[in-house]
C-alpha cells in the first residue's frame, strides 16, 4: 500500500464491535476524523450503504451538490477543516506521511508559530492559531512509523546551485 502523492489519502483500519459498529478508539486517526470530528463523510448516506471509504468534502463545490452527495453533515465538515483547531491540524499532517496503515497516533505539543485570518464559508472571518506540534503515527505493533510537524521546513539552495537540477 502506498500513500497518495497528492497528499489527500489516508489509509487505515478501525476496530469493530460485534454488532458491526465502530468500536470507540479515540487514538485511531480515522476514528478521530470520521467519528469524533465528523470531517470525513460517506458518499450518499441516504442510500444506507456502509462505505469503506470516507471523504473530506471539497469546499469549492456548490453546497446543494455537496449536501446531495454527503448529507446534512457537510456544512459542519467544511467548517471544521477550513479553520482546523490545533488537534485537527496535527492529525491532518498524517495524510501523505507514511506508507503503512496507522492504528494509533499521539500529538506532542509545540510552540505557537502563527495566527492567520481565515475566511469562513459563511463569509465571516476567524483567527486560526497555528502551533508547531509534532504528530507521531504508530503501526499495528505500536511501533512508530511516522513523525512529522505541522510547520514544514523550508530548504534554500545555495546560491551556486540556484538554477541547477
Amino acid at each position: 500500500m502506498t500513500a497518495c502523492v497528492g497528499k489527500i489519502r489516508l489509509q487505515g483500519l478501525v476496530a469493530m464491535n460485534g454488532n458491526g459498529e465502530w468500536a470507540p478508539d479515540p487514538g485511531n486517526p480515522l476514528y478521530f476524523l470520521v467519528r469524533e470530528r465528523r470531517v470525513a463523510l460517506p458518499l450518499y448516506p441516504q442510500f444506507g450503504t456502509s462505505p469503506n471509504g470516507f471523504y473530506i468534502p471539497p469546499r469549492w463545490v456548490p453546497r446543494s451538490y455537496l449536501k446531495q452527495m454527503f448529507g446534512p453533515g457537510v456544512e459542519h465538515a467544511i467548517e471544521q477543516y477550513v479553520c482546523p483547531d490545533r488537534d485537527l491540524l496535527a492529525v491532518m499532517q498524517l495524510f501523505r506521511a507514511q506508507q503503512q496503515i496507522l492504528f494509533n497516533y499521539k500529538i506532542e505539543r509545540g510552540p505557537k508559530v502563527a495566527e492567520v485570518e481565515v475566511t469562513m464559508p459563511d463569509g465571516s472571518s476567524k483567527t486560526q492559531e497555528i502551533w508547531n506540534d509534532t504528530v507521531v503515527g504508530f503501526n499495528k505493533l505500536g511501533q512508530e512509523v511516522v513523525r512529522t510537524t505541522v510547520e514544514e521546513p523550508t530548504f534554500e539552495r545555495h546560491e551556486d546551485h540556484l538554477n541547477s537540477i
